[in-house]
């Protein structure tokens, strides 16, 4: 419908009665429509999921405990900068290169500590993340890691079986073996109920006292990074039935989430009886 001259805005900016009874109407009629829903409301877009807002805080957090890690690894702040390289790898975020880098300071660390059967299992890590890995030739030369770096490397190319047709069934993991790696493949990757479940079906088989160790370790481990610390305490304390003499290396009982676990356990372990 057209407006006549009688019906148009005067320059004050005041609209003509018909004029201003017309746009009342309009208004009704598109508030009528939104309730019936043949118009939709203007809506703003909506914002990440409570799950993206917290995985993107968790990848914040790996990022930089990874650079407050090798920060600290160039100031020689080495049990520092293991706590770090820990925290960003326990968050399951870090890209594979992130966590070679990652695992391969922390091999540096534990040789120059001169712990040389945790730094052989951080460079067994990296060569399970990237079987092709090959140390810099400036790092590869290196006193502390180096000989050791190239043991780890003969190592997994000796145990390559030559003739993989032959004798398959000796050839083949046993059922303990292949929990025990899938239970260590879901842990590296953060997978902590995978790793549980995996742990648990490992100790239904046949496994000798240092495998048990081994497996309650990392299970108790697992209960603690997933909030479960009485659980992870309870293996703890099997660990020390095992092996009352039994420690965590220096940088595992510094970590944050199941160091407190490890003491409350060890506070709890009964004295041996003196021997007469």
């Amino acid at each position: 419908m057209c407006l006549s001259a009688d019906h148009r805005i005067h320059p004050d900016g005041e609209a003509e009665p018909a004029y201003a009874s017309w746009r009342l109407l309009g208004s009704a009629v598109f508030a009528l429509m939104v309730l019936a829903g043949c118009v939709l409301p203007p809506t703003t877009p909506a914002g990440p999921s409570p799950d993206e807002v917290a995985r993107k805080q968790r990848f914040d957090r790996a990022q930089l405990n990874l650079g407050d890690g090798l920060k600290r690894y160039e100031a020689g702040a080495y049990d520092e900068a293991i706590k770090n390289f820990l925290l960003a790898l326990d968050s399951g975020v870090l890209t594979v290169p992130q966590q070679v880098t990652a695992r391969k300071h922390m091999a540096f660390i534990h040789c120059l500590g001169g712990r040389e059967a945790a730094c052989k299992d951080e460079f067994q890590k990296v060569l399970a993340l990237d079987s092709k890995f090959e140390l810099p030739a400036a790092e590869a030369g290196h006193p502390a890691w180096g000989p050791v770096f190239k043991a780890v490397k003969n190592e997994g190319e000796a145990r390559k079986p030559r003739f993989p047709l032959l004798l398959p069934a000796l050839l083949a993991p046993s059922v303990a073996d292949q929990r025990i790696n899938e239970g260590m493949t879901a842990y590296d990757a953060a997978d902590y109920n995978k790793t549980i479940k995996s742990f648990q079906e490992a100790l239904k088989e046949s496994l000798s006292d240092s495998e048990q160790i081994r497996v309650r370790k990392y299970l108790a481990f697992s209960y603690c990074l997933s909030n479960r610390g009485s659980l992870g305490r309870a293996e703890f304390e099997k660990i020390l039935q095992l092996k009352p003499d039994f420690n965590l290396e220096p940088a595992e009982a510094g970590h944050p989430s199941w160091g407190p676990s490890f003491r409350a356990a060890k506070s709890k372990q009964k004295p041996n009886p003196a021997k007469k």
